[in-house]
C-alpha cells in the first residue's frame, strides 16, 4: 500500500487515500503456542491503510473504530473491551522520537475518549513498534479474551527516515502524511473461531451454512417436498432436505442437533393447501404458512441480520415427536 501511495505525486486534495485487501500473513509461531483457529502460523488479514493529513486523523480514526463496533454489534458480540496500547517509555523496540509518540498517543486517546468506548484502558507496552493502537479484546463463551479488531496510528513509517511519504499541501510545499492501519476482524481465522464459540455453533439464519431443512412426513409428500426445496433454492436460501422413510420425530431431532435454524415440515395436507409447517430451532412450532410467506419471512430475517437468543440458541427446542400445530 505504501508503494501504491508513492506511485505518483499526491495533493492534499487527494487525501485521505484508503487502500484495503485480504492478505495472507505467515508467522512461525512456536508449536506450543498454536491453538486451533485462534493462533495459527498462516492466516488471512483484512488489512487496510489510510493515508491522511494530520487534520483528518480524528475523523478517519473514529471511522475505523465505528466500523469495528458495527461489525461486532451485527454479530451480537457485545462482550468486549477496548485496550489502548501505548509505548513503554523504558522499551527499546520502538521507532521514532518521544515527541512523535507523545503526539500520536494524545491524538488516539482524544478520539477514543470522545466515543465512550466500553471498558477502555490504557496499557503501556502494548503498542506496535511504529505507533499506538486501539485493540478490541473480545471475551469468548468460557471467559477467555482474544484480540480481534485493531486500529493503529502511525506517524513513524511515513517519515523520511522510513518510507519517505509525501503529499503537496495547500501551501504548495511537501508534507508528511499520517498513516492509519486498520483490521476490523483482526484475522479471518481467529474471528471465525471466536464466532463459532460465541454462538456455540448455532449461527443465526443469515450466517448458518444450512439455513433451512425440508422434512417430509411420509413418502407420499416427497414430490411436494422437492418442489418446496427447489423454491427455496431459487429464492437464494441454503437448503437441506430429509426425505428418508423415517419417523418425523427422528428427522426433527437430527435437524435440531445439526443446529439448522429452521425446519419446514411438509405432509399431504400441506401439498393440497400449498403450505409448509415452520419449526424454529429456538421457539419450536410456528404453525402453517404459504410457501411464499415462509420464504419472505426468511428473507426478511436475513436482510435484517437478526441475531436472536444467542445465549440459548445452542439448546434446541424440545422435540414433540412430530405433534405440531400445522396440518399435514
Amino acid at each position: 500500500h505504501v508503494q501504491i501511495f508513492k506511485h505518483g505525486l499526491k495533493s492534499y486534495r487527494d487525501l485521505p487515500v484508503r487502500l484495503a485487501e485480504f492478505g495472507a500473513v505467515h508467522r512461525y509461531e512456536p508449536s506450543g503456542a498454536l491453538h486451533g483457529l485462534m493462533r495459527v502460523r498462516g492466516f488471512t488479514q483484512d488489512d487496510a491503510h489510510i493515508f491522511c493529513t494530520e487534520e483528518q486523523v480524528a475523523d478517519e480514526f473514529r471511522g475505523c473504530l465505528e466500523m469495528t463496533q458495527t461489525v461486532l454489534a451485527s454479530l451480537g458480540m457485545n462482550n468486549y473491551r477496548v485496550r489502548l496500547g501505548f509505548r513503554d517509555p523504558d522499551g527499546d523496540k520502538y521507532v521514532g522520537g518521544a515527541e512523535v509518540w507523545d503526539r500520536a498517543e494524545a491524538a488516539l486517546q482524544a478520539v477514543c475518549e470522545s466515543m465512550d468506548l466500553p471498558d477502555m484502558s490504557i496499557e503501556p507496552g502494548e503498542a506496535a513498534f511504529y505507533g499506538p493502537k486501539a485493540d478490541f479484546v473480545v471475551t469468548d463463551c468460557i471467559g477467555r479474551e482474544w484480540q480481534l479488531g485493531t486500529v493503529q496510528l502511525d506517524y513513524n513509517l511515513p517519515s523520511a527516515e522510513r518510507f519517505g511519504l509525501e503529499y503537496i499541501g495547500a501551501d504548495n510545499k511537501p508534507h508528511q502524511p499520517v498513516m492509519i492501519h486498520r483490521a476490523p476482524l483482526g484475522s479471518m481465522e481467529r474471528f471465525v473461531g471466536v464466532l463459532i464459540e460465541h454462538f456455540a455453533g448455532a449461527f443465526p439464519l443469515w450466517l448458518a451454512p444450512e439455513q433451512v431443512r425440508v422434512l417430509t412426513v411420509s413418502e407420499k409428500s416427497e414430490e411436494y417436498g422437492r418442489q418446496v426445496e427447489q423454491q427455496l433454492k431459487e429464492a437464494g436460501l441454503r437448503v437441506g432436505s430429509d426425505f428418508r422413510g423415517q419417523k418425523l420425530g427422528a428427522k426433527i431431532r437430527e435437524a435440531q442437533l445439526a443446529l439448522t435454524p429452521y425446519m419446514l415440515v411438509v405432509g399431504e395436507k400441506d401439498a393440497e393447501a400449498g403450505t409448509v409447517t415452520i419449526r424454529d430451532r429456538i421457539d419450536g412450532d410456528l404453525g402453517a404458512f404459504p410457501v411464499a410467506e415462509a420464504i419472505g419471512k426468511f428473507q426478511q430475517e436475513i436482510a435484517e441480520r437478526t441475531v436472536r437468543q444467542v445465549a440459548d440458541a445452542a439448546a434446541p427446542a424440545a422435540v414433540d415427536r412430530g405433534e405440531m400445530s400445522g396440518g399435514y
